[in-house]
Parts: structure tokens; C-alpha cells; sequence
């Protein structure tokens, strides 16, 4: 359907001034109006950024941490460069404190974090509780938790060795 007769129709229900509030009309650039507009674009995200307050920045990007959490998580392979330690360290870089303050307002042991952030150990649910208090509730202890499951889902399926190991332990199988 041609623009002109979305126009009409709509005409019909509404006034010019409530079409062009509500709706985006796609305008008839030439490359230099568009690089134009595209530069006047980026100096006003610049001065709103300029603008924006010391937490309204770390709030966005634990925002955008949590976005790249939950996507993750729902949608792409396990990757030992994407885990929960990872993850962590990101959280920390973001709110700007270092790793001895952060196990302080986590009630942990700095060397018990250290060592989650390296993937030397598992977190366990109650940092999952605390993480999500601390952000906010801006990233949820299930988010946190997910991301603990799906290296441990990812090593489940390659560890044949432990799992004949531990096979062999067992008695009385119902199907052999």
C-alpha cells in the first residue's frame, strides 16, 4: 500500500496534527540531508549523554548488563568467555568498585570472590540472593543462577570419563 493511501484512510479517523504525533512519517532524504540529520543525531545522544548523571550511567549499563545476561542465557551456546565469574567482573567494572569493596557489601570472602571470578570455584544460591539486592533487583538472583546452570549443563554433556566412573558405582540398574 502506498503512503498516500494510508494517509487517506487515516485521514478519515483523524486530524493531520494527532497523524503526525502518532505516527513516524518517512522522509525524502538526499545523502547530504541524511548525513546532516544523522550528525545532528549523534551531537544530541553526545550532549544527553554529557548530561546524564554519574548513577543514571551505571544504572544503564547494569541495565544493559542484564539484557546481555537474559540474551545469553535464553539464546546462545555455553561459552567459558560468557560465565558467571565473567559476568561478575563485568558487574563490578560497571558500579565502579573494587573487588575488595564489593566482597565487603557482599558479606564474602575477597579471596572466596577472587576465586568465583576466575572460575576456580561455584558460586552458590545465596550470592545469587545478594548479587540481585545489591544490583537493585536490576538483575535477578534467577538470571544469576542461570548462568551457573548452563556451564554446568555444558560440562554434564562432555564429561564421559566421570560419568562411566560413577556409573560403575552403581548397583541394580533398572535396565542394564
Amino acid at each position: 500500500m502506498k503512503y498516500n493511501e494510508i494517509y487517506e484512510r487515516l485521514r478519515k479517523k483523524y486530524t493531520d496534527d494527532e497523524i503526525a504525533d502518532s505516527m513516524m512519517i518517512p522522509a525524502d532524504l538526499s545523502d547530504k540531508e541524511g548525513k546532516e540529520l544523522a550528525k545532528e543525531m549523534k551531537r544530541i545522544r553526545m550532549q544527553k549523554l554529557r548530561e546524564t548523571s554519574e548513577e543514571d550511567q551505571i544504572l544503564s549499563d547494569v541495565m544493559r548488563l542484564r539484557f546481555q545476561m537474559v540474551d545469553y542465557v535464553q539464546k546462545q551456546n555455553f561459552s567459558f568467555q560468557k560465565t558467571f565469574g565473567r559476568y561478575l567482573e563485568e558487574y563490578i567494572r560497571i558500579i565502579k568498585k573494587t573487588r575488595k569493596e564489593i566482597a565487603e557489601d557482599l558479606s564474602i570472602h575477597y579471596t572466596k570472590l577472587s576465586r568465583i571470578i576466575n572460575d576456580k570455584e561455584e558460586p552458590n544460591i545465596e550470592l545469587s540472593y545478594r548479587l540481585e539486592k545489591h544490583s537493585g533487583n536490576l538483575i535477578k538472583a534467577e538470571i544469576w543462577w542461570k548462568l551457573m546452570i548452563k556451564k554446568q549443563e555444558f560440562i554434564i554433556s562432555r564429561d564421559e570419563e566421570t560419568r562411566k566412573v560413577e556409573q560403575k558405582k552403581v548397583k541394580n540398574p533398572l535396565r542394564a
